[in-house]
């Protein structure tokens, strides 16, 4: 394992080359760089985090609020932003104003206009939290890297999506 430091954050490297972990400052948070396992839905996801043994274990799939913080970029969606969803609104009122809830696709400031972190890596697009929407359990809470939007979706949805899990 190595360790080193840029850009102000501390990232861990397993072998020679690979970054496979981020802890994030901003939350405290530790996060997959890539995410594993492929798409899939939300139910596989969390058996999916749960069982991951990269660099350790102790993973599990993020809440929306935990989802949210890898957001950069995008005033209405960064942590603490307009957009109301998070874990203490998880209602489809919280979305009132769906408009505030993304940014201009591919405009963000990582590498491909991802709305993340420079130190994440894979596919810039939807990620799945653990979230449910509060009045329609059917539904969970998702995280759009290419426009920082926060949206939901039937849980066993029409198409898969990435585990980014966390711990």
């Amino acid at each position: 394992m190595i360790s080193s430091s840029e850009s102000g954050t501390s990232l861990v490297r397993f072998g020679t080359s690979s970054v496979v972990t981020f802890p994030d400052p901003t939350s405290g948070l530790t996060w997959q760089v890539t995410p594993t396992g492929g798409k899939m839905h939300t139910p596989a996801a969390w058996s999916h985090c749960s069982n991951l043994e990269l660099a350790g274990g102790g993973w599990r799939l993020p809440t929306i609020g935990e989802l949210r913080t890898l957001i950069r970029g995008c005033p209405a969606t960064d942590d603490g932003g307009t957009c109301n969803v998070d874990d203490d609104c998880l209602c489809s009122s919280c979305t009132d104003a769906f408009p505030i809830c993304n940014c201009p696709e591919y405009k963000g400031p990582a590498e491909g206009g991802c709305y993340w972190p420079d130190e994440m890596e894979g596919d810039c697009d939807w990620n799945l939290s653990s979230s449910w929407m509060e009045d329609n359990a059917t539904y969970n809470w998702l995280v759009n890297f290419s426009n920082g939007g926060i949206f939901y979706d039937i849980m066993a949805g029409v198409g898969p999506e990435h585990a980014r899990c966390v711990r």
